[in-house]
């Protein structure tokens, strides 16, 4: 591809719709000096087809044209889900004030009067084109952290989130919320021994059925933590239930991936289990960072806590404290019942930067009654 092929693929596409060929002509001169690919129009029929043919980046269209005026070709261009957003810049003669209102209110963004002002026609389509691409950026830019942020919860967090203002989410506050962590027991041992393609492959498809899970339980998947990761109930958006929420999604977690290690160790893949700990209680929560990065999470004991009884859970269980215990069955609601969990004593346990003896408790999921 030579360079000129270049210059012309990344140029401005811009349509010109006018009936006079000298009009045509005067526009087209005067835009090719800004580097601009040039397609003209002489009537709103051929330009309605040129633009489906081949969308442009801007229209610059005349008012009255015999057959359909320009009022006409604007309505049909915004009635298009795939036209909608090409900016129109009128052009006319007509200068009254009824003129340039019905101008904007069919769509256009511009209204130029004749005689054009090569300067001013140049200066106008500079602005609206930098202007659209300055908003497909930024659809593009939204498009993208939508779908970033999907992957960390779930689609009903991000629908909700796309109504809140960015400020209100991310501001730092204390507030009630569970924080969960888990942890593959010895896989650092077992990743000595794999080729990095194994561990890559291990650690991706152990995260797709985590990432599940606390999804399905309405959690936050805060970060990735090597064979590890930390979730979050109850931020960014306050639930009341935060707590038998993240109980649930421990037990759903756990029973997800025994079946996801009987299926390994039956293909003959690398695998470990896994050892929870979570704590309900109130947190720091926001987002810190710099100006170039940024990172939302929860600060303060109750991580700690929760990180620390995650590491001295055994393969497969479950451990949090009396405290979060009770959260779980107050937020219970009505009419649904005690919580479906079973807790066993594991006595008082001292952790590192904890200050004082930790009551610890094990949770097991009750098996359902019968008969």
């Amino acid at each position: 591809m030579t360079a000129s092929t270049v210059g012309q693929q990344d140029a401005p596409n811009i349509l010109v719709v006018d009936d006079t060929p000298a009009n045509l002509e005067l526009l087209s001169g005067m835009l090719k000096e800004r580097n601009c690919k040039i397609r003209a129009a002489i009537s709103g029929e051929l330009a309605l087809q040129a633009a489906r043919s081949d969308p442009p980046d801007l229209v610059l269209l005349d008012i009255n044209m015999p057959g359909m005026d320009g009022y006409e070709v604007c309505r049909r261009l915004k009635a298009d889900e795939k036209l909608k957003e090409i900016p129109v810049i009128f052009l006319s003669s007509l200068d009254e004030m009824k003129d340039k209102v019905k101008a904007f209110a069919v769509g256009g963004v511009d209204y130029i009067t004749k005689p054009y002002q090569l300067e001013e026609v140049q200066a106008r389509v500079e602005i609206h084109l930098t202007l659209k691409a300055a908003k497909e950026y930024l659809k593009d830019k939204n498009r993208f952290l939508e779908y970033t942020f999907s992957r960390f919860v779930s689609p009903e967090v991000v629908e909700t989130m796309k109504q809140k203002p960015i400020s209100e989410l991310l501001k730092m506050e204390r507030c009630e919320l569970t924080v969960l962590f888990a942890d593959l027991r010895g896989f650092t041992t077992l990743a000595n021994e794999l080729t990095p393609e194994e561990v890559q492959e291990t650690l991706n498809s152990f995260l797709e059925v985590m990432v599940t899970c606390v999804q399905q339980g309405g959690g936050l998947m805060d970060k990735f933590l090597g064979d590890g990761f930390m979730a979050l109930f109850g931020a960014p958006f306050r639930q009341k239930d935060h707590a038998r929420r993240a109980l649930n999604a421990a037990i759903s977690i756990q029973l997800a991936h025994r079946g996801w290690m009987e299926k390994r160790s039956a293909g003959g893949l690398p695998c470990r289990p896994l050892g929870i700990g979570l704590v309900a209680g109130e947190t720091v929560v926001g987002a810190y960072g710099t100006h170039s990065r940024m990172e939302y999470t929860a600060l303060g004991h109750v991580v700690n806590l929760a990180s620390r009884l995650c590491g001295a859970a055994e393969a497969g269980e479950i451990l949090t404290t009396p405290l979060t215990r009770e959260a779980a069955q107050c937020d219970t609601p009505s009419g649904a019942g005690r919580c479906a969990f079973s807790f066993f004593p594991k006595g008082k346990m001292h952790f590192k930067n904890i200050q004082e003896t930790v009551e610890v408790i094990s949770i097991v999921q009750e098996e359902p009654s019968h008969g």
